[in-house]
């Protein structure tokens, strides 16, 4: 199956990184300097509509995401979404289908890319203050035996500021990327399953640490709700 034009999807990721380097700085803690030539599974928190395009642009790989079926609704965007890689999923119902697209995508060497939080979370619940997530990811990991990389991003949020996208005033954006997390696939489907999640709920949490101590972030710096965020009057520090 056709699943994007990789010319035009590798082509918008550097256009929309150049895009976003001239009103955003960009900060990435990396656990790992080299990540698997194979396929894996990235999962990260979810704080902005801008995530997924400033992700894909700093990655070390290119990701197809798992985005919102509503994405899809309209000719011209559908097209678009096809074109960068991405793959729908209905968030109400379990989605055989996009299971199906993203094992086939991890077959073929793909990266697939998984906001498992179900949308955007700032706060209590945040997987990165301990709320549940969406167990799709470890299943998919679990039934095709690949690794896992958590991810925790920071700062996307000030973007719903329109003041903030004026040329240089960079907005500081904080990446982290964090070790490859393994299935287990010596263990019955469910507990492996299970295991998974509470491993890389672990790991997201100790990775927001992480990031947090090495930049010295400050509270105001953590995830805030978009609404707070439009009424926002930030001034770079940075």
């Amino acid at each position: 199956k056709r699943s994007g034009n990789r010319v035009f999807s590798y082509f918008s990721r550097y256009l929309v990184r150049l895009i976003f380097s001239w009103s955003c700085q960009v900060y990435r803690f990396r656990k790992t300097q080299k990540y698997d030539p194979g396929s894996f599974i990235v999962v990260s928190n979810h704080i902005s509509h801008f995530d997924p395009p400033m992700l894909g642009c700093w990655f070390p790989r290119y990701i197809d995401w798992m985005a919102m079926e509503e994405l899809y609704s309209k000719r011209w965007s559908g097209c678009l979404m096809s074109l960068l890689s991405t793959f729908p999923v209905k968030k109400s119902t379990r989605d055989s289908s996009s299971l199906r697209t993203a094992l086939e995508r991890l077959k073929i060497g793909r990266v697939v890319g998984i906001f498992p939080e179900g949308g955007i979370r700032a706060g209590d619940s945040s997987v990165l203050e301990g709320a549940p997530i969406w167990s799709g990811f470890a299943s998919l990991s679990v039934l095709s035996g690949r690794p896992v990389v958590p991810c925790v991003i920071f700062g996307t949020d000030r973007l719903y500021h329109r003041a903030n996208w004026r040329p240089f005033r960079r907005v500081p954006v904080w990446m982290g990327f964090g070790e490859p997390v393994m299935p287990q696939p010596h263990l019955p489907r469910e507990q492996a399953r299970d295991l998974l999640i509470h491993e890389v709920e672990t790991a997201l949490i100790a990775l927001k640490a992480e990031l947090v101590n090495h930049f010295r972030l400050l509270p105001d710096d953590l995830p805030q709700t978009p609404q707070h965020r439009k009424r926002e009057d930030f001034r770079p520090k940075r």
